[in-house]
């Protein structure tokens, strides 16, 4: 059983749930100043696979990070004696745009933000997992709480999610909801039936031990935010 109330029962009771071949990666992966328009798949309700909770291992392996799901059937004796898992949340969403402060790639489209600052948008289009910690005293989550409250189901607007810093002690988001009027297109709607479960994506993403040798690991997520 997934969706809220599930989840916030558990962090009021103090519970620890159990959390669960590598798809591609459909992540959101925020920078500093980053701002992503989504739709939320997920409606937060009762039963809801759409968002659910889970642990992450992240550690040095060699030179390398890695990011390994913690789950009874997942092997994490590769995982450092002194690493703690990260508890986060997730939730399929439907990705309008990302506004970035930098331009990273050409095909970014170059706007005019607040006070005139030049930013850059960023047209995804696309289903993606927002994945996000908790924060201290459930700070970011409890965001994502009020925009169910106020809408009775998160899948009712346009919501946006921010970060701002740059390492692990600087680090915040936010989440809100939005007057923005855009939907998720009619033609793309029947996708979210072929959607995977948050827990399926994860343990097949993550779910499987990195190469023991520093030559053979994967760098692929070296230079995504761990925060």
């Amino acid at each position: 059983m997934s969706g809220i109330g599930r989840i916030q029962k558990a962090r009021d009771d103090g519970r620890t749930p159990n959390p669960q071949d590598r798809t591609p990666h459909r992540e959101v992966w925020f920078k500093d100043g980053d701002q992503a328009f989504v739709t939320s798949v997920a409606t937060g309700d009762e039963n809801d696979t759409l968002l659910d909770d889970l642990y992450m291992y992240t550690f040095r392996l060699g030179n390398r990070f890695t990011n390994l799901l913690k789950d009874d059937n997942v092997d994490a004796s590769s995982v450092p004696a002194d690493t703690r898992p990260q508890h986060k949340f997730a939730f399929w969403a439907y990705v309008h745009s990302i506004i970035h402060t930098e331009k990273r790639n050409d095909s970014w489209e170059e706007i005019e933000g607040p006070n005139g600052r030049r930013m850059f948008r960023e047209n995804v289009n696309d289903f993606k997992i927002i994945s996000l910690g908790f924060g201290r005293s459930d700070y970011v989550w409890n965001q994502l709480v009020e925009v169910h409250s106020d809408w009775g189901a998160l899948n009712k607007g346009v919501i946006r999610v921010r970060r701002t810093g740059t390492g692990a002690f600087d680090t915040s988001y936010s989440i809100s909801a939005t007057p923005r009027p855009e939907e998720i297109p009619s033609d793309k709607v029947a996708e979210i039936e072929k959607l995977p479960t948050v827990k399926e994506y994860f343990i097949e993403r993550y779910g499987n031990p990195p190469p023991t040798t520093t030559e053979s690991t994967s760098s692929e997520d070296n230079d995504k935010s761990l925060f």
